[in-house]
């Protein structure tokens, strides 16, 4: 087991029908967290995408009324596809908390003052933090 081992275990959702466009992006600390938060309409009417942090594609289904990981594949170019994902995410967070700044009601560290985000996957999901 490698120190990134347990990216395989994070979830990320991209609420978006194009894969290459990050929508909305929510972050889970497993694939059954994922699956537990995310409804059968959404995944029968193919809302969105999801992916490990490690890159691999999930494929989703339905069993009885609930989500299931059907498969994991290994995706060619996967980790930046959802680095990219976590990268607009946190810049979308980044904006909202600068808001917050501007009404007195955050405190910006340095490098959100300078528009600065993590650069790794992991520091990324750190910024962001998880959906449940």
């Amino acid at each position: 087991m490698t120190s990134k081992s347990w990216l395989f275990d994070i979830v990320v959702v991209n609420e978006s029908d194009d894969e290459a466009t990050a929508g909305d992006v929510s972050v889970f600390r497993s694939a059954g967290e994922a699956c537990r938060y995310l409804e059968s309409w959404w995944v029968t009417e193919n809302l969105g995408v999801a992916f490990t942090a490690a890159g691999e594609r999930l494929s989703l289904g339905i069993q009885g009324e609930a989500v299931v990981v059907l498969e994991r594949n290994e995706t060619p170019g996967g980790e930046a596809i959802v680095q990219k994902w976590l990268r607009h995410s946190a810049a979308a967070v980044l904006g909202a908390r600068k808001t917050k700044a501007a009404k007195f009601k955050a405190a910006l560290g340095k490098c959100e003052e300078q528009g600065m985000l993590p650069d790794s996957i992991e520091g990324l999901i750190a910024y962001i933090g998880f959906t449940a």
